[in-house]
């Protein structure tokens, strides 16, 4: 049985987030029409556009970016947590 990868969310530096669903509410285009030009299942583009934390595997991302003509950027994005875990540490806040 072929183990599937984790990809988390989670960086040393911030949060991963997928941007599906601005991406495509700004094409007109639903998850179930990407799943179509896409040749993906209409359950993983359904599960990437709902859940902004669920981070896709390079393949499919590969698949959404050469369908939609974007690049990865515009599909993900990183909230950086930089900030506030260097004001918790140097005792600026106390909680």
């Amino acid at each position: 049985m072929r183990k599937m990868p984790f990809y988390s969310s989670h960086t040393k530096s911030g949060k991963l987030f997928n941007n599906l669903k601005n991406l495509l509410e700004s094409k007109k285009l639903s998850s179930f029409g990407l799943s179509k030009i896409a040749d993906l299942s209409p359950t993983t583009t359904r599960k990437i556009y709902s859940d902004p934390g669920y981070i896709p595997s390079p393949d499919v991302l590969e698949k959404i970016c050469l369908s939609l003509s974007c690049k990865p950027g515009d599909v993900l994005d990183i909230q950086s947590t930089m900030e506030s875990s260097v004001a918790v540490g140097s005792g600026v806040f106390s909680f």
